[in-house]
């Protein structure tokens, strides 16, 4: 038996096991010891832990074998799906769950899988880079990610929460290879930013049923779109228009899609191209301060009639913001067009003319004119991209790792 606890709160929220808690896997006999929070998940918590092989003990010393993250689950969607990767998508770019069902507990069970030691890239993001990493770091980590979603695609699956929170970074200072950056997908995703605020929310739609989220505020401004719900709001057209603004349904909250299971029919590998575009404008500006998704369909909407990236994301959001209140949107979009034109112009590009291509192509309204996978890492932009010991010293060495502005 797990030697857990129950806290506060009330319903699925209360499990959560106190760090030093034991679970033995019955089938291997591995044992897990939780060490610490890294994150969370829906109502749960996630766990670093040490684990104990039979082969741990050396000279009748008990030794642990190495780290691993414990998640506790649900049966549901994921689950299958994840079940159904491990199964047919070998992929090493992929983050697989590596023990199921290590033991049960009242609302499901605790799996493990691989330890990713640094957290996901809006982890790294938001303590190291909060104004987007270097590009040449940015091709380095997409082409890694790039690479597991092939995999997933070539399965005939498709991933739907691409992001910036889905793509995980490991650390092993005792390895030939230092840096390993894998992509988690279903069961394996969570949030691993934990310094952002969490707050206990309740869903209007379902009365009582908590839910754990994070919210940010930029000083002196609107409230921010929580980024641990991005694959909604910033799903693809075909996908958010299917579900937030249809007929029967012109209201309908974003954040109730993570309460549904989603059709994989609905969703298309061109579907998750254009989140692979939304991933690369949060990793180049180290998070996207929206406020809606209007905010967003017309910030894209310029970047493509410009045919460029701003340098600084927040101050066209802001000029927006400020002329907007003022009722003067018309004049404010063709004042920005002109200004954006002017700095086309007249700076030297931050962003490469490749990486902006890039962007747009993935963030085309057009499902059919979106690349596939195969087609994008024949880019020159992932072809010369440097490799993994390049981030290691740009990223997990970086001295000063928010030079940019």
């Amino acid at each position: 038996m797990a030697t857990g606890g129950r806290g506060g709160g009330r319903g699925k929220l209360a499990y959560r096991p106190m760090p030093g808690t034991i679970y033995i896997d019955t089938l291997t006999g591995t044992k897990y010891i939780l060490e610490k929070v890294i994150g969370i998940c829906d109502f749960h918590f996630i766990y670093k832990a040490s684990y104990y092989t039979a082969e741990s003990t050396i000279e009748g010393r008990l030794l642990p074998t190495g780290y691993a993250t414990v998640k506790f689950i649900e049966p549901g969607c994921d689950v299958y799906k994840s079940k159904l990767a491990q199964q047919s998508v070998r992929n090493s770019n992929m983050i697989h769950v590596e023990s199921w069902c290590i033991q049960k507990y009242i609302y499901g069970y605790c799996v493990a899988f691989p330890y990713m030691s640094e957290g996901s890239l809006r982890y790294i993001l938001s303590t190291r880079f909060q104004n987007g990493l270097p590009e040449d770091c940015i091709a380095i980590a997409l082409k890694e990610a790039l690479l597991g979603l092939f995999g997933l695609h070539f399965s005939g699956r498709v991933h739907k929460r691409f992001s910036a929170g889905s793509i995980y970074v490991n650390f092993k200072p005792r390895s030939v290879l230092n840096v390993e950056i894998k992509l988690g997908y279903a069961t394996t995703i969570y949030e691993s930013d934990l310094e952002m605020p969490i707050v206990l929310k309740r869903r209007p739609e379902t009365g009582n049923q908590p839910y754990l989220g994070l919210k940010g505020r930029k000083r002196g401004g609107p409230p921010i779109l929580d980024l641990s719900f991005l694959a909604d709001w910033a799903a693809a057209p075909e996908i958010f228009h299917l579900y937030f603004y249809d007929s029967d349904n012109e209201n309908r909250n974003p954040a109730e899609s993570l309460s549904r299971d989603h059709n994989d029919e609905k969703y298309s590998v061109k579907s998750d191209i254009w989140l692979v575009g939304i991933a690369a404008l949060e990793l180049a500006y180290g998070n996207l301060r929206i406020s809606h998704r209007e905010e967003l369909e017309g910030l894209i909407t310029k970047i493509e009639r410009s045919r460029s990236l701003p340098d600084k994301l927040e101050d066209v959001l802001e000029e927006y913001h400020e002329e907007e209140k003022k009722g003067k949107t018309k004049k404010v979009m063709g004042y920005l067009m002109d200004k954006m034109k002017f700095v086309q112009c007249n700076r030297a590009n931050k962003f490469s003319k490749e990486f902006e291509e890039l962007v747009l192509d993935c963030l085309s309204t057009k499902e059919s004119k979106r690349p596939s996978v195969v087609d994008l890492l024949q880019r020159p932009f992932f072809r010369n991209a440097k490799n993994l010991q390049w981030f290691q010293r740009c990223v997990l060495y970086a001295k000063d790792s928010m030079p940019y502005y």
